[in-house]
């Protein structure tokens, strides 16, 4: 009989594979959160009733900001195969949110950028993430939060 989620994840992990399958099954939740329907109601609502962005709108935005991202360099930090992210790119350039430049040094070059409205739209969305992430930690000590946030970093840095 298999055991459920919630067993799994609230009793102690005593074996290496154990702890392995605990953080692992933690990365699923935590990107399905991320990937709900709520939360892009929930994101919609901050930025007010005619906005529609949504939680791609700004994983788009965050891998352009990053500096001068051709549409290969989204595809390849969003997971997804180029055509789907030329798609994402276009929306966001027909939305006013990116825009495409020339290279200087490489006029066959395409280049993203982040325009001012993108850029308030990151922002908020940044807001938003960051209120929802202090309200996770509201009860835990200054000391476990500043191990969880030394750890998680250190995490994603072997992890990449």
């Amino acid at each position: 009989m298999r055991k459920s989620r919630e067993a799994t994840s609230s009793r102690p992990a005593d074996s290496s594979a154990e702890l392995i399958e605990t953080i692992r099954h933690s990365l699923v939740e935590l990107r399905r959160l991320f990937q709900r329907k709520e939360l892009a109601q929930h994101w919609a609502a901050a930025f007010g009733k005619r906005s529609r962005l949504d939680y791609a709108e700004l994983r788009l935005l965050d891998a352009v900001r990053a500096g001068g991202a051709t549409v290969g360099d989204v595809a390849r930090l969003l997971g997804v195969d180029a055509s789907r992210a030329s798609r994402a790119v276009a929306s966001a350039v027909e939305k006013g949110l990116v825009r495409r430049t020339v290279e200087q040094s490489d006029a066959r070059k395409v280049v993203l950028e982040v325009t001012a409205a993108g850029a308030k739209l990151a922002a908020k969305g940044s807001e938003l993430t960051r209120n929802r992430i202090t309200l996770a930690l509201d009860d835990w000590s200054r000391a476990d939060t500043q191990r969880f946030a030394r750890d998680l970093a250190r995490f994603v840095s072997k992890m990449t």
